[in-house]
């Protein structure tokens, strides 16, 4: 039993440092230029690192230049870098959604192959440097991967609270307009009876006018 409780808590905590580490993104623009981007959404006051750099396999020697630009969700600019063949951007989010990066190739200067971009785009966790923590609370070995998952655990706790915090704005949204719609299925009856009343007096009164009842 302990070893299999052993097991289960490894394989716990190496799931959770794979998910939380960063991965390469991998976009590929058209020789003829345009812009592709890529956006994540973000929870405010969460770090946010990001190293981009350009491949170009046929012709290492002469990489073409991109223009890097990011925006945050209100569409202020956090990074913007023209003529690059890499760079990197870091900031902290100061609202919640979604965080564009836009690169692209001018149009007016064809490529001769299509071109490709990769992303190395770290968030919260994943962006904090454990070197340097390590050095500052001198701590290694397993207290460094114990002090490392408590920051997972605090990391996958405040995305909890943010998705509850999300789904409750989400109730009250639907509950507001169901009661919107029900308000308006209750005016659209209540003038629906009074066109009818209205319409059958009229009639009432036409027959009796013209005696015919």
């Amino acid at each position: 039993m302990a070893i299999r409780g052993i097991v289960a808590i490894s394989t716990v905590v190496l799931f959770l440092l794979t998910v939380n580490h960063g991965e390469a993104i991998w976009l590929t623009i058209p020789a003829t230029g345009g812009t592709k981007c890529v956006s994540e959404e973000i929870q405010s006051h969460v770090v946010v690192m990001a190293d981009y750099y350009v491949v170009d396999e046929q012709n290492p020697g002469n990489t073409p230049a991109v223009s890097a630009k990011v925006t945050s969700p209100y569409g202020n600019d956090l990074h913007h870098q023209d003529n690059v063949t890499h760079g990197q951007f870091a900031f902290t989010t100061q609202e919640t959604g979604n965080y564009l990066a836009c690169f692209s190739v001018d149009s007016s200067h064809p490529l001769a192959n299509p071109l490709t971009l990769g992303i190395d785009w770290k968030t919260g966790i994943a962006a904090k440097d454990w070197d340097s923590v390590a050095k500052k609370e001198k701590i290694e070995g397993v207290e460094l991967q114990l002090t490392r998952l408590e920051g997972l655990v605090q990391a996958i706790r405040e995305n909890i609270d943010y998705i509850k915090n999300r789904e409750g704005e989400m109730r009250e949204v639907s509950e507001a307009t169901n009661a919107r719609v029900a308000w308006f299925s209750i005016m659209s009856l209540g003038v629906c009876l009074s066109a009818a009343g209205a319409q059958i007096w009229y009639l009432k009164r036409y027959f009796h006018k013209k005696k015919l009842i």
